[in-house]
């Protein structure tokens, strides 16, 4: 049904079956791309010209460096003459990417560290390009100050992003000793700011290239969109609240200058990394869990949720992040903002079981795997399984799952789903409760 809808779109049917005929390769990985994901089905229906990434047999069997990705970037940018048509190729890019990463998991030529740290590095190389491209903008129009940078936070920060993920990120600058330009620091670093929104998440013909969500600077929605050091620092003195100590865990510095950057991480650090972890934190940060799994997951009604759900991602996530939280600061090598890595680190000083460790790298990866396999299986991100076993069969079947039928393949599935959320719950049950009789 969607290889009809594909080459309908294209309007080059008899141009298509001669193209079928003598190539059995790219006709198989289209019915493979077809017939798995009805997200990468999306992309190449709205934009069949990128059926050029399917042909470049190279460019499937073989891992691309951030580098490459970037000099492919580069190479498309410059034939495009104005900031409407960079636009354009960006989206391009960054779709055809995701085509290819996307195909290159559907059959197995990658494997999910792989894929997450080749959708990771997109992210960057993305980021890193339209901050450059505002830059060169803002400077038609006022004086070339660039001491601002984007900062990755939540999965983006972690380096481990998924299909569909959106790019969680603060926008911050510093003043530093230098005189404001005309319209003062604020006005031109929002300047540069929605420049960037714009050239990322404003759709256009070509869609939109990736989602910004910055409702984890202060205040949310409601606050600026873009701050300065000087402010940050104000605000985790006067009013940042716990969860928000937590989330800093994971903050990055992906593009923009490096010394602001720098000179953030070294602020949100003496904030997140305080000499003692109160009790009342701890008990803030595992309700709020709570009610993620309560108000946001809803399991009862909804469906199993591998992110927000019981013994699901989040439960890993808080468990490695409390621990950082009550260690870090005596222990600057826990300082990691990817999960498995601070995990490790943990192991390392002796402060976490190998075996616990192991369980949970194990859950952590069958779930990110599931979520991975969920998002791409389905025309939109989600984190919901579907109660249905013929929708099951599909996932579970793209996992590896082998069986005669849909109920055999959902309940293997489902078996094992179930046997890593109740250990996950268990683990970090246990964390928590430690944690309490310490204190």
């Amino acid at each position: 049904k969607n290889l009809c809808r594909f080459v309908k779109a294209t309007g080059a049917r008899e141009s298509f079956l001669k193209l079928f005929q003598s190539n059995e390769k790219f006709l198989e990985l289209l019915l493979i791309l077809f017939g798995s994901s009805g997200m990468l089905s999306q992309i190449l229906i709205k934009r069949p010209d990128l059926v050029d990434v399917l042909t470049d047999m190279e460019a499937i069997y073989r891992f691309k460096l951030a580098e490459k990705i970037q000099e492919d970037l580069n190479r498309v940018l410059k034939s495009s003459p104005n900031f409407e048509s960079r636009s354009l190729a960006l989206r391009r890019i960054k779709h055809a990417e995701e085509l290819r990463i996307g195909v290159r998991y559907l059959i197995k030529e990658a494997d999910l560290a792989g894929t997450l740290e080749d959708l990771s590095n997109l992210a960057d190389v993305f980021l890193k390009t339209v901050y450059r491209i505002a830059c060169e903008e803002l400077e038609k129009k006022s004086a070339n100050y660039n001491d601002f940078c984007i900062i990755g936070m939540g999965k983006l920060g972690g380096h481990e992003l998924n299909f569909g993920s959106d790019l969680d990120v603060l926008l911050v600058y510093d003043e530093g000793e230098r005189d404001p330009p005309p319209e003062g620091f604020a006005s031109h670093y929002s300047a540069l700011s929605q420049m960037i929104y714009k050239l990322t998440s404003e759709m256009t013909p070509a869609g939109y290239a990736y989602k910004i969500d910055a409702e984890l600077r202060p205040e949310g929605d409601a606050g600026v969109l873009v701050l300065s050091i000087k402010g940050y620092k104000k605000y985790f003195k006067s009013r940042a609240r716990i969860w928000e100590q937590q989330a800093l865990v994971r903050a990055r510095f992906v593009a923009g200058n490096a010394e602001v950057g720098k000179k953030f991480i070294e602020s949100a650090h003496q904030f997140v990394y305080q000499d003692k972890f109160e009790y009342g934190s701890l008990i803030e940060i595992s309700r709020l869990r709570e009610r993620m799994e309560q108000e946001l997951a809803k399991e009862s009604t909804k469906g199993k949720n591998v992110k927000l759900g019981l013994g699901g991602l989040a439960d890993i996530e808080f468990a490695v992040q409390i621990l950082q939280l009550r260690h870090g600061k005596k222990f600057p090598r826990l300082r990691q903002t990817n999960t498995l890595s601070a995990l490790q680190s943990f192991v390392a000083l002796g402060m976490v079981d190998q075996g616990m460790a192991e369980e949970l790298q194990d859950s952590y990866l069958f779930l990110r795997n599931l979520e991975c396999a969920l998002r791409i299986i389905r025309q939109t991100p989600t984190n919901t399984l579907p109660k249905d076993n013929k929708e099951l069969a599909p996932l579970a079947r793209l996992l590896g799952y082998e069986g005669e039928n849909a109920e055999t393949l959902a309940d293997s599935l489902l078996t094992d789903y179930d046997c890593h959320t109740q250990q996950v719950r268990k683990h970090y049950r246990k964390t928590i409760g430690n944690l309490l009789r310490a204190h």
